[in-house]
């Protein structure tokens, strides 16, 4: 008998510490916001994660097209954290990352517009 309430006293011990853990580590683990938009038949997403590393911001544009040239700005509230031209690849897929400020703003904006002149498409997201 005593040996089965020591084994039933070590279980929820063990039960409560690894709730512990998770509580405390679990919970502020990984956390991602991402964001999804559509513009002249583009579909985009922007995705902001903070992990134990930092926090990267993920940019991807589904085009139309391969070879197309795209202007793509991330932008971190008014800080740029990336500004430069891309092209889409043999799928027609674009995607950028970028590491953002820890103290920065929790505003996030990607804008990628198309190098032969259209419409930009922007995809926001806060963190």
């Amino acid at each position: 008998m005593r040996k089965a309430v020591l084994a039933a006293v070590a279980v929820v011990v063990a039960a409560v510490v690894a709730l512990g853990a998770w509580a405390a580590f679990g919970a502020e683990g990984d956390q991602e916001q991402t964001a999804r938009e559509t513009c002249d038949g583009r579909s985009t997403e922007l995705s902001v994660e903070r992990d134990d590393e930092g926090t990267e911001v993920s940019f991807e544009l589904q085009s139309t097209a391969p070879g197309e040239t795209w202007q793509v700005v991330l932008q971190q509230g008014d800080t740029v954290l990336l500004d430069g031209q891309r092209q889409t690849d043999e799928d027609a897929e674009l995607d950028v990352d970028a590491v953002a400020q820890e103290s920065g703003s929790d505003e996030f904006t990607a804008t990628a517009t198309p190098a032969d002149g259209g419409a930009a498409c922007t995809t926001s997201v806060t963190r």
